[in-house]
């Protein structure tokens, strides 16, 4: 079935699986696969990630779209009786091998989660900490410069600039929380920003706004983010993977996945869920 859709403007010619020839490899996974206990979460996943694209993540509840954006950062092995095989490689090194540099995997590959957890600190320390952690900034000045400029780009310091050290992030709107997870994040200058997008709650302008949000991080971050709805994923992403079960079972440009699927089961599920 043809979904009329307004698909994210590809600027590239896109090869097989969907990435641009040439594009340089941010993130590669060969053979991916996580375990807990009897349970597969995630099964022999091999793909690239390009450098400065927008991977949108969709499949059903319980697919393992969470379960990637966590393991693509090591959220998932704090888990006891986790067990881990194959390659995820970031730069030059499997972040899962022995001589991986965690900290430096966490700075560099950083994850917002779908509920808003803002520090119940004040906006202020709510960016200033990472920063100081990861020594980002390391003085006033630079520290307060750091915090408009991750403000601004979030699209809070208009509303927020006030009263920075008297509001603490838990008493924003939950829709400024949201804004404030991500600017934390970028705080520390990440690499890789994943989002796993509120699937609830959220109303059109919120929305717009994140949608835009996206569009200017992608300019020096590459993002993987499982969103809202499949037309949400279809205005913002230049690939697409439709994962079930904890597999990938298709992954290409956004436009092919959503009118001209390969896979039976891939199309099958957009028909299913509707645009």
């Amino acid at each position: 079935m043809f979904h009329p859709l307004p698909f994210h403007q590809q600027t590239k010619s896109v090869g097989p699986g969907g990435s641009a020839p040439g594009d340089e490899t941010v993130m590669a996974l060969r053979n991916f696969s996580i375990s807990l206990g009897q349970k597969a979460l995630l099964s022999e996943l091999t793909f690239d990630l390009c450098r400065g694209e927008v991977l949108g993540l969709i499949g059903r509840a319980g697919s393992g779209k969470t379960a990637l954006l966590r393991a693509m950062c090591r959220l998932l092995d704090e888990t006891r009786g986790v067990e881990v095989s194959g390659a995820l490689i970031y730069g030059q090194q499997d972040i899962y091998g022995r001589a991986c540099d965690l900290p430096a995997v966490r700075r560099m590959i950083a994850f917002v989660p779908q509920r808003a957890n803002p520090f119940p600190t004040s906006i202020w320390d709510n960016i200033a900490y990472g920063a100081r952690l990861h020594r980002v900034a390391m003085d006033k000045p630079s520290m307060a410069e750091l915090v408009e400029t991750t403000l601004r780009r979030c699209l809070l310091w208009e509303d927020l600039r006030d009263v920075l050290h008297r509001k603490r992030g838990t008493d924003l709107p939950i829709h400024q929380q949201r804004l404030l997870c991500i600017a934390r994040s970028l705080a520390i200058k990440p690499d890789i920003l994943l989002l796993d997008r509120p699937t609830g709650s959220i109303d059109r302008m919120e929305l717009e706004l994140l949608n835009r949000l996206v569009e200017d991080l992608k300019t020096d971050h590459t993002l993987v983010l499982a969103t809202s709805t499949l037309s949400e994923t279809a205005q913002v992403a230049d690939r697409v993977a439709y994962m079930e079960e904890g597999r990938i079972v298709e992954i290409d440009s956004a436009e092919m996945i959503f009118t001209a699927a390969l896979n039976a089961n891939t199309r099958a599920f957009i028909d299913s869920i509707g645009m």
